[in-house]
Formats: structure tokens, C-alpha cells, sequence
């Protein structure tokens, strides 16, 4: 290696010899690569101190910031093991498919149990589990029949899909409930929401398609569609919820006022104020959940916790303040929790411990 070097530029052998010890000729050899790669000269002493300090010094100030560049979806999840400090006594797996469909009797059927084919027929409805694991509502034929309700809802955990009647399709995230008919047969298409959910609604532009979601003052909120993709956020635990327009447009209703969305804007209402605005979306970050992964960008480490406690169905408890750190980055949902809270630690903003299902959180 000591050779390599002395041979690939004369200028520089002063650097190395027998007697540099194992550390420096690490430095050497990253400040010959970044010479090979950038060209600046790297010849005498004091230029080498001055370039590495540099560097010392830019990489101090990304792990300050807090820049995951190890968070990077999904492949860069091997990081050795011995930078992390997290203690972790057990392991717990990623959420799944998981469900319980209310039917309007009463009757609970525990989705992820249940055979493939027909779980049940309500008056021309039949109520199928496909074999990709989804709902999937099917007319027999178009004879009026009364208007029923089922609700399909999701552990902490669990995420499921569903494709109601009229063709829309709604995936529920974890810790989320959605309340609907089995059938349409009036001039509005009206469901209720808990939590959060992303919609592909199928277009009718004699039907217009309402998602009403209940806030803790009472009062709803509404959006209003004849056929779009939107996400909506709407955790009891949450200070906003927030919906983000994909395609189309909507209209966000709540008590008096009225904001009309375009792709790649939000509405977020303040649930203690009251007060709804609008505000350019990350739509990736917004329906990342659907997408298979984590995407934090610049976000608050309580928010990011809610996240995990919702899909890995964990405690979480807080040691010491952490109401000022935020993190970038992202990483899928289908590891094991121990390795996402590796790769938050890598940021060096947080720590962790975790012991059964409980995971407190250090600065």
C-alpha cells in the first residue's frame, strides 16, 4: 500500500514511510483518493493538514445538521454495527396486512384470518377477499336494496386495502378506520374516515364523493371529490390534519371555510385553532407510508416516533428532551424496528433503548 502510493506520485512520498502510523496513512489514503477524484494537489505538509481539517470539518457539520446520508432508501442498511449505540434487548418485525371488517350486524371478521373468496353477501353486495389479500366489494345485480355500513379497521401495525362498490380504491395506514356503504345508490358518495388513508377515487360526475373526518372539538371536516388521488391525515393524536392533493382536485371543507386544492398543494388544519391553510406538499413524503418506507424530511423526532409507534405497534417513552431535534432521511417499513432506529441513531441526533415493546428515546 506504502508502494502504491510512493508510485503513483512522486510529490507525496514525504507523507509515507515505515514510521507513519496506521491512522495516518488512513488520511493519506482518503486524501489521495480525493486528489484521484477532484484533482486538487495534495503536495507538502501544511496543505495536507489544511485539506483534511476540511474535511473533518464538513463532515462534523453534516452530522450535525443531522443528515442521513445512511438513511437513503433502501440499500444502504449494512453500516457497521459498532458506530450504532442502541440497545436493544429484543427485535420486533414491520407491520403487515392487517385488518377487521365490521360488518352491519355486528359480526367482526379478522381480514388477515380469513379464507380467499366471499366473506359475506349484503343484499346485492358481495364482499370478496382477493387473492392478493384485499377487500373488494361486487354488485350481483342493480335491484335496490337498503344502504348498509361496514368499517374496516386497522391495528397498530397493520395497513390494509380496500375497493368499495363504486371502483374507488382506499389503502388505510396503520391505527386507521373507514366507514362506509356497501352501496351508492343516492346522488353522493359519502364515507368516514379515522386516521389516515390514501384515496384513488373513481370518477362520477353525478356523484360526487365526500370524506368526512371528525375532529376533537366535534366539528368535521369534509373533502369533496368526483375523482382525484389524495392522501389524508387525520390521527386523533395529531395537531393538523393534513390533506395532499396528487391529481385532480378537491375541496376542503371546514365550518366555514372553503380551500380548493391543486396537484402538489395541501391543506392542514390546525384542529386547536381551527384555522385551515394551504401550503406547497412533498407529496413523496406524504405517501411514502403507501410506498413501502419511512421519508423524514427535517422532521420533528416526537412526529417521527408517532410514525413508528403506529407500524411496529411499540410504547414509546422519552428520556431527556429531544423536542428540538429533527432528522432527514428515509428507510423502508419492512425492516425490523431494530434497524430503523440504527439508522436514526447513524444521524446522531437520537439514541435508543428498547426493552419488550417499550422504546424510550435519548438526546
Amino acid at each position: 500500500m506504502i508502494d502504491w502510493y510512493q508510485n503513483s506520485n512522486e510529490a507525496d512520498t514525504e507523507w509515507v514511510s515505515e514510521n507513519t502510523d496506521e491512522e495516518e496513512q488512513v488520511r493519506i489514503r482518503i486524501l489521495m483518493q480525493v486528489h484521484q477524484q477532484t484533482g486538487i494537489p495534495v503536495t507538502g505538509a501544511k496543505t495536507v493538514k489544511r485539506l483534511w481539517y476540511r474535511i473533518a470539518a464538513a463532515a462534523s457539520v453534516l452530522l450535525f445538521l443531522g443528515v442521513a446520508s445512511y438513511l437513503i432508501y433502501p440499500l444502504i442498511h449494512q453500516s457497521s454495527p459498532q458506530a450504532v449505540t442502541a440497545q436493544l434487548v429484543n427485535d420486533i418485525g414491520p407491520g403487515g396486512n392487517k385488518a377487521i371488517l365490521t360488518l352491519d350486524n355486528g359480526k367482526k371478521v379478522v381480514l388477515e384470518d380469513a379464507k380467499n373468496g366471499m366473506i359475506s353477501r349484503q343484499g346485492s353486495t358481495l364482499v370478496n377477499k382477493t387473492s392478493s389479500g384485499n377487500l373488494l366489494y361486487n354488485v350481483i345485480n342493480n335491484e335496490e336494496t337498503a344502504v348498509v355500513y361496514n368499517t374496516v379497521s386497522t391495528p397498530y401495525g397493520g395497513q390494509y386495502q380496500v375497493t368499495l362498490l363504486d371502483g374507488t380504491k382506499v389503502w388505510l395506514n396503520a391505527g386507521a378506520s373507514l366507514r362506509f356503504p356497501t352501496s351508492f345508490p343516492g346522488h353522493e358518495r359519502n364515507v368516514e374516515l379515522n386516521g389516515e388513508a390514501y384515496f384513488e377515487v373513481a370518477k362520477d360526475k353525478t356523484k360526487p364523493f365526500f370524506v368526512t373526518v371528525n375532529t376533537p372539538s366535534g366539528k368535521s371536516m369534509t373533502v369533496q371529490v368526483l375523482g382525484t388521488h389524495f392522501n389524508v391525515n387525520a390521527y386523533p393524536d395529531e395537531q393538523h390534519n393534513i390533506t395532499t392533493l396528487l391529481e385532480g382536485s378537491v375541496k376542503v371543507n371546514y365550518e366555514q371555510e372553503n380551500v380548493l386544492l391543486i396537484p402538489g398543494k395541501q391543506a392542514v388544519l390546525n384542529k386547536a385553532s381551527g384555522k385551515m391553510n394551504i401550503r406547497d406538499a412533498d407529496t413523496e413524503e406524504a405517501t411514502a407510508w403507501k410506498n413501502g418506507y419511512f421519508l423524514f424530511n427535517n422532521d420533528k423526532v416526537e412526529n417521527i416516533m408517532r410514525q413508528i409507534s403506529r407500524w411496529y405497534n411499540v410504547e414509546i417513552n422519552y428520556q431527556g428532551d429531544v423536542s428540538k431535534k429533527a432528522i432527514g432521511g428515509s428507510v423502508s417499513r419492512f425492516k425490523n424496528v431494530s434497524e430503523v432506529l440504527k439508522m436514526l441513531e447513524l444521524t446522531g441526533a437520537v439514541h435508543f433503548k428498547m426493552e419488550g415493546r417499550r422504546i424510550t428515546v435519548m438526546p
